[in-house]
């Protein structure tokens, strides 16, 4: 009975084995300066290349990691230096992101409180005003300036100050409307986060906002789309469809795939022929199929580009992320990054022993042919969890790999 037990237990073992040997035969080793936002040493190799694109999704497994955050400023790095992008899309409201743009141009400006508007603690750290500054220095030596737009539409409050800075000088009505928007909305902070509002908040908002599309409809007939105020109503009609519990029936899947097909159809708004773009946002949004909750702002894309939209994931098998940690009750860094255990592709992406690693997904699975594999990898969302495995492919979900074994929180602006 022991033998045979025994034996059952190899030939089970046997196909991940084989696995992880085709993952340590075909991952490439990346230096691990990679990681700290450093790329001048991989423009002759050409280790990293996604081939053509008009779009590149540009993964991260949590908002909180510091090496991912170094990571992404190096594919910029990259990217830019073989005029492979244009422009640079953000997991962040539209309106928020322009204020971004005038930062580029070297004006004076307060990051901290900047990236604080984005109400986004992602963001809010030192490693994305690292990655920022890359940018501006960039374009010091580019004659097509880079520059950032955003695809999401979560907080209300930019494109309600646009709004209101033209009504101010056009409408009083319209004006006092507009603020009593934004006031209602301060009140309502907790329900913008959390994206719940209650359907009597909602049509109150709702009937409020109404008024102010009609009213601004009379001065849209000869604006261009691209006209701050048009996209700013625009951003803002699509942060209440995102909202809208009549839509979505509070059902996060929905809502969630609400989100997604918004951003899919900003993102693809900036694009024109002669652009290429670099979107960042978290592994679930950029992937080419659909994710655990919902389609994915990245399987929209992929429907419509086919091979023209290309994604990378970051991933991570050990370390720690920055979150919003309920037990401290705060925002830490220190929340743990579960090893994986057998099932998961993160302990296969570990076996090479090394720093940093890029994989192509397609040559994996074309080696794989019908090998058993694993049928996990972490998606980790915002705040510390337990639960950080969801069932998936990651090969069929990505087309790139960037796995850096060991990671840290990032330096979040609340860190006490």
């Amino acid at each position: 009975m022991l033998l045979t037990l025994l034996f059952y237990t190899k030939i089970k073992a046997q196909p991940y084995d084989n696995f992880g040997a085709i993952v340590t035969k075909n991952a490439i080793e990346i230096n691990p300066n990679f990681v700290s936002g450093e790329a001048k040493f991989m423009q002759d190799e050409k280790i990293i290349d996604p081939g053509k694109f008009q779009i590149i999704g540009i993964g991260e497994q949590s908002h909180g990691t510091s090496e991912f955050f170094h990571a992404r400023t190096s594919l910029i790095k990259l990217l830019a230096s073989k005029n492979q992008i244009t422009k640079i899309g953000l997991e962040a409201p539209m309106a928020e992101v322009d204020l971004l743009n005038h930062a580029l141009t070297g004006k004076s400006t307060d990051m901290k409180q900047l990236l604080k508007s984005f109400r986004l603690y992602g963001y809010e750290c030192d490693e994305f005003v690292q990655l920022t500054e890359a940018v501006r220095l960039l374009n010091f030596n580019r004659a097509e300036k880079l520059r950032f737009f955003g695809f999401d539409a979560q907080s209300p409050f930019q494109a309600l100050e646009n709004m209101l800075t033209f009504s101010q000088k056009t409408n009083k009505s319209l004006a006092d409307s507009l603020k009593k928007l934004i006031h209602n909305y301060q009140l309502l902070d907790n329900e913008i986060y959390s994206h719940s509002f209650s359907t009597a908040d909602f049509d109150e908002l709702h009937a409020l906002s109404q008024y102010v599309f009609n009213s601004f409809d009379p001065f849209l007939k000869s604006k261009p789309k691209s006209d701050l105020i048009v996209r700013s109503i625009e951003n803002y009609r699509q942060f209440l469809q995102i909202n809208n519990p009549h839509l979505s029936n509070h059902d996060l899947h929905l809502q969630s795939r609400i989100r997604d097909s918004i951003m899919a159809v900003n993102v693809l708004e900036q694009l024109s022929p002669n652009d290429k773009l670099a979107v960042l946002a978290h592994n679930g949004h950029v992937q080419k199929t659909a994710n655990p909750y919902s389609k994915s702002m990245g399987s929209f894309l992929s429907e419509k580009l086919g091979d023209n939209y290309k994604c990378m994931a970051m991933t991570t098998s050990r370390g720690f992320y920055t979150g919003f940690n309920p037990k401290a009750g705060k925002i830490i860094a220190t929340n743990e990054v579960l090893p994986g255990d057998q099932d998961t592709f993160e302990f296969y992406f570990s076996l090479p022993g090394k720093p940093v690693l890029f994989i192509e997904s397609d040559k994996i699975t074309r080696q794989a042919g019908r090998l058993t594999i694993p049928e996990k990898y972490r998606l980790l969302p915002y705040g510390s969890t337990d639960h950080q495995f969801v069932t998936g492919n990651i090969l069929n979900d990505f087309d790139f790999i960037l796995h850096i074994d060991h990671t840290k929180g990032n330096k979040s602006f609340y860190l006490n």
